[in-house]
């Protein structure tokens, strides 16, 4: 063995003999807790770093891929009740090309992928059965990429054709969807499915389209059922406007009478009819002209009548001729007049308000029975209910012309329990269970400090410390080290003396209380020094 490996392991013997057993214990333990964090920080550095392969897979997918994994011997990890597989993040991207080549992830159901086989034989029934199952599949992994959307079942009825119209029956279809968290389809997405369903089977009418959930609550009804539908619509509007009104009743009123001290109920009538109106009217005070023709004729003329005929030579007035004159006027106006017309067309809006009912209960206030020491009902006053009323009929917007009611009332809802005073030990209790968890934890570090590092600081730093103070003392000049040496002697007669003072003490109290012992211990003293 070469010296220095020989003189370092008589250090280390050295050492280690002149450790006491705690301290020993002590190094053992830090020691082995350094060998297992070492092991376990190599273990960690060695893992592998695993990465999502696929996630969110359905069990058939995840079979299939789980089992591509077995045959190519590839390492994995499953996690999220099996839909997501893990795979070392060196393996991942390969890993992902090699089962997209492969072409085997289709999602849940079976789609058309059952046509990649074809086997001989095959009627045509069983064709359109395998048919029918593919379009199923294929419309339930369409539906199941909805956000909200889980999970979809098809299920489709598709007749024969039929060579007479008479006999042909229309297909029919059923969906059932698995919603997540619970949610909520909107009403265009509701119809996004019908019309996906309606365009993806021939022939299928959207009025033979269902649509439920997987609590049996239908999602979508058919439009022969309409007048349910509406009544369902309007059954859901009416209770959010009377419970948006009780709400704002209530805010209104609280501040006034107190919390959990009004109730508020309002029942609206509302006419959900659709109502078109026409209206033409006419004003004959408002004429205008609208166009006005005018004509005058004026004729003139003269003319010889003899025996009442005509002479054909007349030649003006003479002594033989006669003459007679002849004026004609005549005049012609015509007037069109155009009367102020005016044409309405009103579209009343659904769902109009036509009366509100509004009931208002108020509770009253309660004073201490000094007697009896309970709390007494004391309603109120007739001023006070008469401006609750106004608050009310201002926030519903109470029209008498509507044939509004309201009715407000001061009704005991009961006295509220006695509070009892808060007690010291109560107080106490409270601030215990407030600020006892914290004050546990500091405990439990302070004495981690104090019974386990505090040890573990002081057995590492004391060898040290004699050793610099052997060569402080080494490196002092002769007289300095003289005096700290006699000042340790002096310390150590003092406690000698004093160890000795204690002794005899307990040796005269031995003998008093008992001699017969205090004898034999004597002897036991003389014979170990002889």
């Amino acid at each position: 063995m070469p010296p220095a490996l020989k003189e370092l392991m008589n250090k280390a013997t050295g050492f280690w003999a002149d450790r006491t057993l705690s301290q020993r214990m002590l190094i053992a333990g830090l020691a082995l807790s350094v060998i297992i964090a070492f092991i376990l920080m190599i273990y960690w550095m060695n893992r592998p770093d695993w990465k999502v392969l696929y996630t969110k897979l359905y069990p058939e997918d995840a079979n299939k891929v789980v089992s591509m994994l077995q045959q190519a011997k590839e390492p994995y990890k499953l996690s999220d009740n099996g839909q997501t597989i893990m795979v070392p993040a060196d393996r991942v991207y390969e890993l992902r090309l090699k089962i997209a080549g492969e072409g085997n992830l289709h999602g849940q159901g079976i789609g058309f992928e059952i046509f990649d086989e074809v086997k001989i034989g095959q009627t045509d029934f069983v064709q359109h059965i395998n048919y029918q199952r593919a379009l199923q599949g294929e419309l339930a992994r369409t539906i199941s990429e909805f956000p909200m959307v889980e999970k979809a079942r098809v299920h489709l009825v598709i007749p024969q054709k039929s060579l007479f119209i008479e006999d042909q029956v229309p297909p029919t279809a059923s969906v059932i969807l698995k919603l997540k968290d619970n949610g909520k389809l909107k009403p265009k997405e509701v119809n996004g499915v019908v019309n996906l369903i309606a365009m993806a089977v021939e022939g299928l009418d959207p009025k033979r389209i269902t649509i439920t959930d997987m609590q049996g609550r239908p999602l979508y009804i058919p439009e022969e059922d309409t007048g349910v539908s509406m009544s369902n619509t309007q059954l859901e509007f009416k209770q959010n406007m009377e419970r948006q009104m009780e709400m704002r009743l209530q805010e209104l009123l609280t501040p006034v009478v107190g919390p959990g001290k009004v109730i508020a109920r309002v029942n609206a009538d509302l006419d959900f009819s659709q109502k078109t109106i026409r209206k033409e009217t006419y004003d004959p005070d408002g004429s205008v002209v609208r166009s006005e023709t005018r004509s005058e004729e004026s004729t003139r003329g003269a003319a010889s009548l003899a025996g009442g005929e005509p002479d054909v030579n007349f030649r003006g007035d003479g002594y033989t001729g006669s003459r007679t004159t002849q004026d004609s006027n005549r005049e012609s106006r015509t007037t069109n007049f155009e009367i102020n017309k005016q044409e309405e067309n009103i579209v009343a809006p659904v769902g109009e308000l036509q009366r509100l009912s509004v009931a208002v209960i108020v509770d009253g206030t309660y004073v201490a029975n000094e007697e009896t020491g309970k709390m007494d009902y004391v309603p109120r006053s007739a001023e006070e209910m008469e401006r609750i009323r106004e608050l009310v009929s201002k926030a519903m917007g109470f029209d008498t012309l509507r044939g509004d009611a309201i009715e407000v009332s001061n009704i005991s809802f009961g006295a509220p329990e006695d509070l009892d005073s808060q007690t010291l030990m109560r107080t106490m209790l409270e601030y215990a269970q407030r600020l006892g968890k914290p004050f546990l934890n500091g405990v439990l570090i302070f004495l981690f400090l104090i019974l386990v590092v505090r040890p573990v600081i002081m057995a590492l730093i004391r060898p040290r410390v004699a050793e610099q103070e052997v060569e402080e003392m080494a490196g002092l000049p002769g007289a300095e080290r003289l005096a700290l040496e006699e000042e340790e002697v002096d310390e150590e007669l003092l406690d000698t003396s004093r160890r000795l003072e204690n002794a005899k003490a307990h040796a005269i109290q031995l003998s008093d209380e008992n001699l017969d012992q205090a004898v034999r211990l004597l002897k036991n003293w003389l014979t170990q020094e002889a």
